[in-house]
Parts: C-alpha cells; structure tokens; sequence
C-alpha cells in the first residue's frame, strides 16, 4: 500500500504550549499535520507529472489525503485503490500491472489519445472491420507476434490466387505483449519525507500562531 504516516516534529511548538489551553494543543497538532499532508500530495502529484510521459488526469490525481483529527493525530497520504495497483510497481520495482487483460495492448499503427493511449472502445472498434483479424502471425524471420492485424486490399496472394488471406503486407495494428519490469521508478515515501523535512517547522508554528490566536481566553 502506498501509504506514509506524517507524525511530524513538535519541537517547534514546546515553547507556545505553555501559553495554549490543552484542549488548543490538540487542534495546533491537526491544523499542522493536515497542513503538511495536503503540501505532500500535491507534490507527489508534481512527481507524477515529471515522472510519466503526459499521465492522464485519472493518474495524476492518484493521491488521496485521510486528515488528522484532534482525537487523531496522524495525516495519511496514499494513493487510490484503482491508481496504487499500477502505481506500485513504479514504486518498488517489479512487472507493470495488467489487470484483467491479458497482455499489454501497444498501439503500432492505430491513433492515440494525447496521454499516448488507446482510446476508449477502440479495440472493440476495430473486432467488427473488415480486413481485420486477431491472432498470432509468422514473420519471415519465424518471430511469432500476437495482436491486431490488417489485412491488405484484394490484390494477388502468394500461392497465385485473388483475396487477401494469406497475402502479403499484413500490418500490425495492435501487439499483444507479455508485461514487462516498471522502466521507472516513483520515489514516492522518500518524496514526501523530504517534503515534511523541508515544512514541518513552518507548518507547526504557523498552527501554534493560529490556535494561540483562537484560543479562548
């Protein structure tokens, strides 16, 4: 799970905790912790966008943040269900995440959405063309490549005859390909330490000031 706990450090609050009330302490701890949580995020988010190649909004809105509370005092920030399952692998290493599919669907000869992606229903789309078929089909060199093919406009086919099964000039569509290793890798834990590292004493003393400020008297 993609997940960091933000505790913080409280040093710089010892000094103003003389001058709360103890039921403020508790409110300057959220307030800052919450504070520091949400700067996280959004700086994994940074991270996404230099890390991929034009991530969809879908990805670079992966992070969530689960709020401290005065009775709680720890900000979560993790990414989604759906997000953290093809995240991970960018995180700590290892295959790239298929999902139901079978393979991994790499355009060849097809358009693709400005995020470099199939668009949606495509492969639908091309099933019911005519002219095109999907399967395995035998290079010259004996490679087998599996995927969506094209088949070449009527013309000669290599045993003599007319059609186009068989004929030469197939063009590959789509290729089905096995998953491979992650080619990157999301510093996602020791981006947001060092995120914490850099605020945390801003974000306490700034919630000192405000609960000193709102603090009854």
């Amino acid at each position: 799970m993609l997940t960091v706990n933000i505790k913080g450090n409280l040093s710089p609050l010892h000094r103003g905790l003389i001058a709360l009330r103890s039921q403020q302490v508790p409110f300057a701890v959220s307030l800052a912790l919450n504070t520091l949580a949400r700067g996280a995020a959004a700086d994994e988010r940074e991270l996404i966008e230099q890390t991929f190649d034009s991530p969809t909004p879908f990805t670079q809105n992966a992070y969530r943040v689960e709020v401290a509370t005065k009775s709680r005092p720890i900000a979560i920030v993790a990414a989604k269900d759906i997000q953290a399952q093809y995240l991970q692998p960018y995180v700590v290493g290892g295959a790239r995440f298929l999902g139901t599919k079978k393979g991994m669907l790499v355009p060849r000869a097809v358009p693709v959405n400005r995020y470099h992606n199939l668009t949606r229903g495509k492969l639908a789309a091309l099933k019911g063309k005519p002219g095109v078929f999907i399967g395995p089909v035998k290079t010259r060199s004996g490679r087998i490549i599996n995927g969506v093919w094209q088949r070449p406009a009527n013309g000669i086919r290599r045993d003599g005859g007319k059609g186009t099964k068989g004929r030469t000039g197939l063009r590959l569509l789509i290729q089905f390909e096995d998953t491979t290793p992650a080619p990157k890798r999301l510093p996602f834990e020791q981006r947001a330490r060092a995120y914490i590292d850099r605020h945390a004493r801003a974000a306490f003393e700034d919630a000192l000031r405000m609960a000193i400020a709102t603090a009854r008297r």
